[in-house]
């Protein structure tokens, strides 16, 4: 997966990363799940947005995902011509495709800082337990 170069994108609103079969029923969880959610949020003064990151028809070329025909009784719009089920892709594969999700969206100003207070408060709590220690 190539990374964007910038900002991360969705910075300043909070970002739901959607996994789900490629199939129709797939798009429509992902689409009823987005406005309702945004919906909500926004009454609430909130901005979400709804990114599908898998299954996508780009990664079922991509890794030779199986598919299988559209279902006859499904009669609800579909941009492909078959389906496939998200536990195609491999763990390691998915795991992949989830960490570059979140790290094309993380802040790196954001998570340097995170780490340099978490460093300070690491030495802090060895301060005050080798205090502790020297007062026993």
């Amino acid at each position: 997966m190539m990374r964007p170069s910038g900002p991360p994108r969705g910075a300043g609103k909070t970002v739901v990363l959607h996994l789900g079969d490629h199939d129709p029923s797939g798009e429509h969880l992902f689409s009823s799940l987005a406005e309702d959610v945004s919906a909500f949020a926004a009454a609430a003064g909130a901005v979400v947005e709804f990114e599908r990151v898998a299954v996508t028809a780009h990664q079922v070329a991509l890794y030779g995902l199986p598919t299988a025909p559209l279902k006859a009784s499904d009669r609800r719009s579909f941009a492909d011509t078959a389906t496939t089920q998200a536990e195609a892709l491999s763990p390691d594969v998915l795991a992949t495709i989830v960490r570059e999700a979140i790290e094309d969206r993380r802040d790196p100003g954001a998570h340097e800082q995170a780490l340099a207070r978490e460093e300070s408060e690491r030495h802090a709590i060895r301060d005050r337990l080798r205090g502790l220690a020297g007062s026993q």
